[in-house]
């Protein structure tokens, strides 16, 4: 039965396999020379060193980001989702749709600040003895 079933998936993947190789076939012809030029580009190097060092002493910059889009998330959910709530007179059963948005939106929030809490204050006293 196993031998069965490996020949059968074998045979639902093969067109998906053959389209991808072709694919390859095509593309790769453009993107290997645009890959190595990019690889070997100095200015690209260059911007790339620059933007790693000055994200070395801003450590805490793409959390402060993040955190940031994550609140403006958290209140284009709520909204939506009040408006859809006003205007469809779905009653109050949609509302029952805030709950795991909020919570998700609640619990990613409290773990970025974790993070940025953690980081500046450093090893607390049971790490270091």
């Amino acid at each position: 039965m196993g031998g069965v079933t490996w020949l059968l998936g074998r045979m639902l993947i093969w067109p998906f396999r053959l389209v991808g190789r072709l694919v390859v076939l095509l593309v790769r012809p453009v993107v290997v020379p645009v890959q190595r030029r990019l690889d070997r580009s100095p200015a690209l190097g260059r911007l790339i060193g620059r933007a790693s060092s000055s994200m070395a002493t801003q450590r805490g910059l793409l959390l402060m980001i993040g955190v940031g889009l994550l609140l403006v998330s958290l209140v284009l959910h709520i909204g939506a989702l009040v408006i859809m709530v006003s205007v469809g007179g779905f009653g109050t059963a949609l509302y029952w749709l805030c709950i795991p948005f909020v919570m998700f939106h609640f619990a990613v929030f409290v773990a970025f600040v974790g993070v940025m809490l953690a980081v500046p204050l450093g090893q607390g006293y049971s790490d270091r003895v």
